[in-house]
C-alpha cells in the first residue's frame, strides 16, 4: 500500500515578503522628449480615502515633474548621448 508523505512545512511561505514596492516613479526619453509618470500599488490606492487619495496625487505628480525635469536638465548636459548618471 503506498502512502503520501506531507512535503516539509516551509515558514518561509508564511512569511510576508520583506519589501513590497507601494509606489513608483517611471522616467522615459524617447528622442528629445522626456516623460514622468508614477504608480501606485492597488490595494493601497483601494486602502486610501478620497481625501488621503487627492493627497497622494498632488504630491506625486509634484514629485514626478521635478524628477523628470531633473532628468531632462541632465540629458541636456550629456553631450555622449548616453545613460545619464543617478543614485537610484
Amino acid at each position: 500500500m503506498a502512502e503520501r508523505t506531507p512535503a516539509p512545512h516551509d515558514p518561509a511561505k508564511d512569511a510576508a515578503p520583506s519589501t513590497i514596492q507601494l509606489i513608483n516613479v517611471l522616467v522615459a526619453r524617447e528622442g528629445e522628449t522626456v516623460s514622468s509618470k508614477w504608480g501606485i500599488h492597488p490595494q493601497l490606492k483601494r486602502d486610501l480615502t478620497p481625501q488621503e487619495w487627492q493627497e497622494v496625487t498632488d504630491h506625486m505628480n509634484r514629485v514626478t515633474h521635478i524628477v523628470g525635469a531633473k532628468f531632462a536638465e541632465q540629458l541636456s548636459h550629456d553631450t555622449g548621448g548616453g545613460r545619464p548618471e543617478g543614485t537610484a
